[in-house]
């Protein structure tokens, strides 16, 4: 029998451009996540997260309405923040509810 080994993620993506995009994208979103978090008051850590980047926006994902309106008082913070680690700085904010958010501390 032929035993197969596991290929690296560099060797699944090859050239495919697309996906290769995808990847970085991703990876840019959660290393944006990782610079915003601690300046979140800490009970607010996981329940707002960065989503994404739309053109010259930071859309920031919170866990519940409740957490949607806090994140719209820090998102003029988390966007400086933001801005400190990239090239071209964003101008705005933009918060969405993505109750599928796990939470941070466990709790279903």
């Amino acid at each position: 029998m032929h035993d197969k080994s596991e290929k690296s993620l560099h060797q699944v993506v090859g050239g495919n451009r697309g996906l290769d995009k995808l990847l970085k994208a991703g990876r840019l979103f959660e290393e944006l996540d990782r610079v915003v978090q601690p300046i979140l008051p800490e009970q607010a850590r996981g329940r707002i997260q960065v989503a994404c980047i739309e053109e010259d926006c930071l859309v920031l994902a919170a866990a519940s309405p409740a957490w949607a309106s806090r994140a719209r008082l820090l998102a003029d913070t988390a966007l400086a923040e933001a801005n400190r680690h990239l090239p071209d700085p964003l101008k705005r904010t933009r918060v969405i509810v993505a109750e599928g958010l796990p939470d941070p501390f466990g709790r279903k």
